[in-house]
């Protein structure tokens, strides 16, 4: 997401942001050290069936969201920026949160990625 700054102050509307690439470096670092996420975390992680990768135009996943904080159990979605896929361990990273992985999407073509 662009953030336009019109003036040399400070930037406060950043803070967010700062907040959730702090959280996803830190959880890449994890990764990158070996300890990926535990059954616990993705128990409470939403979980993502029939999904497949897309690009929009970075890569993300789309799929039928349960435990989403704001996509309803059982409605499609899309994530942000897909930035770990580990289907073999069950999960994926995305800027905003860890997916715990269900099914994949019959026509999942990790090539398109």
């Amino acid at each position: 997401m662009p953030f336009i700054i019109k003036n040399d102050g400070p930037a406060p509307q950043l803070e967010a942001e700062i907040i959730r690439l702090r959280g996803l470096l830190r959880d890449l670092d994890n990764i990158r050290r070996g300890k990926h996420p535990g059954k616990a975390l993705l128990a409470s992680c939403p979980t993502i069936h029939d999904w497949q990768g897309i690009t929009r135009p970075d890569p993300c996943l789309t799929g039928i969201m349960f435990n989403h904080p704001t996509i309803g159990d059982g409605r499609p979605g899309v994530t942000t920026g897909l930035w770990i896929l580990a289907p073999s361990l069950g999960y994926a990273r995305t800027l905003s949160r860890f997916y715990a992985l269900g099914q994949a999407a019959d026509n999942f073509n990790p090539d398109l990625l």
